[in-house]
């Protein structure tokens, strides 16, 4: 019961709320004091004014009319009520366009509107020329000229204008400068060309070897159809035009491979596209050595680079030796013949050593390495004493004349003029008119030089002299002191026949050696030799092998040389004994003098001398046949000095 009171309480209340509303809802006229639909007011203005109405005159009285429109006379006018306000700066009011068009206002056609805050609207219109603004149709206006410059425009400058339609840009201005296309070439604006104008320039003008020039959009020089056939300094060798390199491209060359040293520097190019070879270097003429030893002996003399003959005396028990040579240059190169370690020979052995420059040059240096036989000397100064045996021989057609000779050592050759100077310390007093070299047999030699050249090479080699002279110091003797006149002092030099150290050949031991002692029967009285047509001769064979003698004869084997040769140029005798005849005659110990008759042991000749000198035997170089015989004797003044006259040495 309850609830339903309720709901009929409710039910009445809702009807008589709907009861009171009728009229609002459903009465629309003006005057009822409501703002109907269509209607701006009803009775009052309410909160409206002349200003929130958006009229001028903002303090004005707004009115509502019996019409319940709003009377707006007292605000004046508004931007929107199609009448122009131009006191209030209106240029149209909403169709009314104050009798305006598109063609009044400067343009050229187009449909004029007016915009809600009643000022023209012109984008319809077609532009207007003059007004300094581009407008649609215009390109440019006055000095609006959208940033465009003559230098936009691809020329090189000037002062860019619009056109008096502003159609255009009037580019006058910019072509009186020019621009890359006008075929011009404005070479200030760094143009080399333009289009077909080249200046007169070329592919070879320009360094290239041919091909078309042309002129590129930017106005400098097209090279492509140059690069084409190539140029000096394009990296590419054009052998063809020629080239031997360009830049860095030396075609794999070097100095070396140009024919110059390894020692070179680089290899260059030049700007011409040749080789610069100015860091070449020359192969390398240096032949030289700059060591040369042996294994076992003294090298003789002490090795120096531009002496090139040597030689090595090693005993009887060295049977092999070893050249070793270092070469100066670093590129040359060095070989040795025989192959070292080489095996020794009893005699002469001949190692070669040859050095090879880079250059090709070749220099030979020669090492002459004795090995002595049991009973031989070596001596480093003068080289080889042969041994001679001791033995009997007959010296002349008497049988009963017999000369027995005890065993000595005899220099294997003549002293030479390099050993002369090497010796004493001396200049070699030779004439060079008449000698071939250091190697000749010294000559100009008296008596008296011979036996000082004796006592100073014992002194140098610490043996015992053999001769002496009163008042004389052979240590200290000078070149000078020695007498050129016949002197009675040195005339009466003795001799030490005990000493060890050198001395002359007795004339006995001369002639024993020339005929070749008893090698043809030993132990046996040699009874023949002393017939010996020269020293070596069999009988059959040449005197000009073994000799050098004859010059200026007839004679078969005569030298042609005006003067001696060097020393063992010819064959030994059959002691291994060089030059016992010819080239020149050799000074023995022995005052001249017939011989005793009979038996004589060791002779050593007369006590003093006579007239006739000292002794010489052997023959010359420019003596006939008959002065190179065994048997054939002379006799010269001791002080005597002359082109023929030489010496060689023995020891006990």
């Amino acid at each position: 019961m309850k609830n339903r009171t309720i709901i009929l309480t409710l039910l009445a209340t809702c009807l008589m709320l709907w009861s009171c509303d009728t009229k609002t809802k459903t009465v629309d006229s003006c005057g009822d004091g409501f703002v109907d639909p269509g209607e701006q007011c009803d009775g009052n203005v309410g909160e409206n004014t002349c200003a929130s109405l958006g009229h001028y005159n903002q303090i004005g009285t707004l009115v509502c009319t019996p019409l319940c429109k709003f009377d707006t006379e007292d605000c004046g006018g508004r931007c929107g009520d199609n009448t122009v306000n131009a006191d209030n700066e209106e240029q149209c009011d909403t169709t009314n366009l104050n009798g305006q068009t598109c063609q009044s206002l400067g343009h050229t056609g187009g449909e004029l509107t007016c915009a809600s805050d009643c000022t023209f609207v012109v984008s319809a219109c077609a532009g207007r020329c003059g007004n300094g603004v581009i407008d649609v149709d215009e390109v440019c206006d006055g000095g609006e000229l959208s940033e465009e410059t003559c230098l936009t425009q691809g020329y090189h400058g000037g002062e860019l204008v619009c056109a008096a339609d502003c159609g255009s840009l009037n580019l006058d201005n910019c072509t009186a400068v020019g621009r890359c296309g006008d075929g011009l070439i404005q070479g200030a604006f760094g143009e080399v060309c333009d289009g077909t104008s080249l200046d007169g320039a070329t592919c070879v003008g320009e360094g290239y070897y041919g091909g078309i020039l042309a002129c590129s959009q930017e106005c400098q020089l097209d090279l492509a159809e140059c690069e084409a056939v190539g140029r000096c300094g394009d990296g590419v060798i054009q052998e063809a035009f020629p080239e031997w390199c360009d830049g860095e491209n030396l075609d794999g060359q070097t100095c070396v491979s140009l024919g110059y040293s390894q020692g070179s520097g680089a290899l260059a190019c030049t700007a011409g596209c040749a080789f610069d070879e100015t860091a070449c270097v020359p192969r390398s003429e240096n032949a030289d050595l700059s060591t040369l030893t042996v294994s076992s002996g003294t090298l003789v003399p002490v090795f120096f680079a531009n002496r090139t003959s040597y030689s090595v005396i090693v005993t009887s028990e060295v049977t092999s030796l070893t050249v070793v040579a270092t070469v100066a240059s670093p590129y040359a190169t060095v070989s040795i013949t025989p192959t070292q370690p080489m095996v020794l020979s009893e005699g002469d052995n001949l190692a070669t050593v040859t050095v090879t420059a880079e250059s090709g040059a070749t220099k030979e240096y020669r090492v002459a390495v004795t090995r002595l036989a049991p009973n031989e000397y070596g001596s480093l100064n003068i080289g080889t004493l042969k041994h001679v045996p001791a033995g009997t021989f007959q010296r002349d057609s008497t049988a009963t004349n017999l000369s027995t000779v005890s065993t000595f050592r005899m220099s294997r050759h003549e002293i030479t003029r390099a050993q002369w100077t090497a010796v004493t310390g001396w200049a070699d007093p030779s004439d060079a008119m008449f000698s071939g070299g250091a190697g000749d047999p010294v000559q100009m030699m008296s008596w008296y030089d011979a036996i000082a050249f004796c006592n100073k090479l014992s002194l140098l080699e610490g043996l015992t002299p053999v001769y002496a002279v009163s008042g004389v110091d052979f240590s200290t003797l000078a070149y000078a002191e020695i007498p050129t006149t016949d002197n009675a002092t040195w005339n009466a030099a003795t001799a030490n026949w005990a000493a060890d150290g050198y001395r002359l050949p007795t004339e006995m031991e001369l002639i024993w050696a020339m005929m070749g002692a008893d090698s043809a029967n030993p132990g046996v009285t040699n009874t023949t030799g002393y017939l010996k047509a020269f020293a070596g001769s069999t009988g059959s064979n040449l005197i000009g092998d073994y000799a050098v003698f004859g010059f200026g004869s007839t004679a078969e084997g005569r030298t042609l040389t005006r003067g001696t040769s060097p020393v063992g140029s010819k064959l030994p005798n059959e002691l291994g004994l060089y030059d016992l005849s010819g080239n020149v005659s050799e000074w023995a110990w022995d005052w001249m003098d017939n011989f005793p008759s009979g038996a004589v042991t060791d002779y050593r000749g007369p006590a003093s001398g006579t007239g006739s000198g000292r002794v010489n035997r052997g023959g010359k170089w420019n003596n006939d046949a008959a002065q190179c015989a065994v048997a054939y004797h002379n006799g010269t003044h001791p002080q005597y000095r002359n082109i023929i006259f030489g010496f060689r040495v023995v020891r006990n």
